[in-house]
């Protein structure tokens, strides 16, 4: 798979500037300054365009699962269809198709292994388990796939909102020890049982709720990352320069910038959500 440290360039929705201007202005701003092309996607009808794009196996090459998230139930304007998608991404390869029920957003991916949490399986009942798990990996040409529990009370279940790879053998979680300490322990379990060592972000929740949606205002670890360029979540708080410093601690030759997101978190979702990283 392309993992994020081997991107570079970024796709937003076109939505994100209409109902987001500010932040997609800087956003744009920042990645451009920063010498990352930033492209647009149009005919979509949300702004989470992680979880309805392709994922990208190499260059030229992707894989479009099948995009039938149960939290959209009842929602049919906010369901972005396949051919969207493929429409405005035609020129950057062949894409595949999948009749997985899989979010892009429950896809965090390293070279050869990727994190995923077990809602797969609700997703596709009529599937066993474990040929839902080879068909996965064939699919997604990896060697190893590491399921990690549902964060208690989350509504979406993606894993990019509570681990992300830094290299292909190092992750950063959610700092869960003030907040549902016990799916803390029982997370990095899974992920130190997979060989992985295991780094935490500062993390906090707030109690607001739109849509049904929970806000994810206080999580770090959605940030985006295209090649050594992170831009990180921020909220006004000092828990912001710490989670900043730590991603410097750990990537030391990174570029590590914060961007404030407080709306956008209150929508239930933050920096990688909104943007689809690729290699061209």
């Amino acid at each position: 798979m392309t993992p994020d440290w081997q991107t570079n360039c970024v796709y937003f929705s076109k939505l994100l500037g209409d109902q987001h201007s500010a932040l997609c202005g800087q956003l744009t701003e920042i990645l451009q300054e920063h010498g990352v092309p930033v492209r647009f996607l149009t005919g979509t009808h949300d702004i989470w365009c992680r979880d309805y794009c392709p994922i990208q196996i190499q260059v030229g090459r992707f894989i479009k699962f099948h995009y039938d998230p149960d939290y959209l139930k009842g929602y049919p304007k906010w369901r972005t269809e396949d051919e969207v998608v493929c429409q405005d991404a035609r020129d950057l390869g062949q894409c595949q198709r999948s009749k997985i029920v899989l979010d892009g957003g429950n896809v965090v991916a390293a070279e050869n292994r990727a994190i995923l949490t077990e809602k797969i399986y609700g997703e596709n009942p009529k599937v066993g388990q474990d040929q839902l798990k080879r068909d996965l990996r064939h699919a997604l040409e990896l060697t190893e796939l590491i399921e990690i529990p549902l964060e208690p009370d989350d509504v979406i279940g993606h894993a990019d909102g509570v681990a992300r790879f830094l290299n292909e053998g190092l992750v950063v979680v959610n700092d869960y020890s003030k907040v549902q300490a016990g799916y803390g322990k029982s997370l990095s379990n899974v992920l130190q049982q997979a060989g992985l060592a295991v780094e935490e972000l500062p993390y906090f929740q707030e109690d607001v709720v739109t849509n049904g949606i929970p806000s994810a205002v206080g999580n770090y670890v959605n940030f985006l990352r295209v090649g050594n360029l992170f831009l990180v979540p921020a909220y006004g708080v000092a828990q912001d320069d710490v989670a900043c410093q730590k991603l410097k601690q750990l990537c030391p030759d990174a570029q590590v910038v914060s961007v404030p997101c407080v709306a956008l978190a209150r929508q239930g979702g933050v920096l990688n959500c909104v943007s689809w990283t690729v290699r061209i």
